[in-house]
């Protein structure tokens, strides 16, 4: 059974392995510093949120071939989080690296939901999920997903599953 499919209503989440992710997934590696960290070197919390942000906006860029700061600057949308959330497995240390592979849940009319794995080595450490609402930055309302990101996270997501 491929584990992936975990979502955020399992009431008891199991870390996956590697193995378990389709090996077309896009990934980001972080290696966390010591800003990062509390004294004791354990990662914070909230540096979870803004690395998985971090490997969102590169996998727009660089894998889906979308210019993140360009759909948000010159076209104007909003790429905002309606929910954010995270189940933690093992803690992270400084020092220490993660990959960050991105799945694609699904994609809706005016939002899509994505689900990341963080791994240390072959086993993960944590798991996030967000969903993003487009939105126009002009009238700060909900509006449908722009049709080349539309395209591309169903063409990503048909890769991946």
């Amino acid at each position: 059974m491929n584990k992936q499919n975990s979502s955020k209503t399992d009431t008891n989440p199991v870390s996956i392995t590697k193995q378990d992710l389709s090996p077309g997934l896009f990934s980001y590696r972080v290696i966390f510093r010591h800003g990062q960290c509390d004294p004791a070197g354990i990662v914070y919390t909230p540096e979870f949120f803004n690395v998985f942000n971090w490997a969102v906006e590169e996998w727009f860029c660089t894998h889906l071939g979308i210019d993140y700061q360009g759909v948000v600057g010159s076209r104007r949308t909003g790429l905002g989080y309606v929910n954010a959330s995270a189940t933690f497995f093992v803690p992270c240390y400084m020092g220490e690296a993660i990959d960050i592979f991105v799945v694609v849940e699904r994609v809706g009319g005016k939002s899509y939901s994505l689900r990341l794995h963080a791994l240390k080595g072959y086993t993960e450490a944590l798991r996030g999920y967000f969903t993003t609402v487009t939105t126009s930055l002009e009238t700060h309302r909900p509006i449908g997903i722009p049709e080349d990101i539309r395209e591309a996270l169903i063409k990503y997501e048909a890769q991946n599953k």
